[in-house]
């Protein structure tokens, strides 16, 4: 059964396809979820983060090993750490986390990348 799709619809579903799929090798959807999240509201805990993307805490956790740059996926191949942590100044027991230069760079060129042509 084909969908229906106005033009213009058809042209963004387009280029957001182009754009995660030249990317698709360094970083998984998940992760790039959680990236944006972090970017529209820096200083997130990793509970808040869980809370946002609806995922258990364990399974973000797990995401944000690899975007820290701590280990490397079959999937994904992450040679840069996409985000830092701080020491959560409101909850010292808690990390904030923020996006890294890389982080902040790789959105930019999703962002550029998924304009429509």
């Amino acid at each position: 059964m084909k969908a229906d799709f106005t033009p213009s619809e058809a042209s963004r579903l387009d280029a957001i396809f182009k754009a995660l799929t030249k990317w698709q090798a360094e970083i998984s959807l998940p992760q790039a979820l959680a990236l944006i999240a972090i970017a529209k509201t820096p200083g997130l805990s990793v509970n808040e983060l869980a809370e946002r993307l609806d995922q258990p805490q364990q399974t973000v956790s797990r995401h944000l090993s690899v975007l820290l740059g701590r280990y490397q996926t079959s999937e994904t191949t992450v040679p840069r750490a996409f985000i830092r942590q701080e020491i959560n100044v409101s909850d010292p027991r808690s990390r904030a986390l923020f996006l890294s230069a890389d982080g902040q760079a790789f959105l930019k060129a999703l962002v550029a990348d998924s304009k429509m042509t």
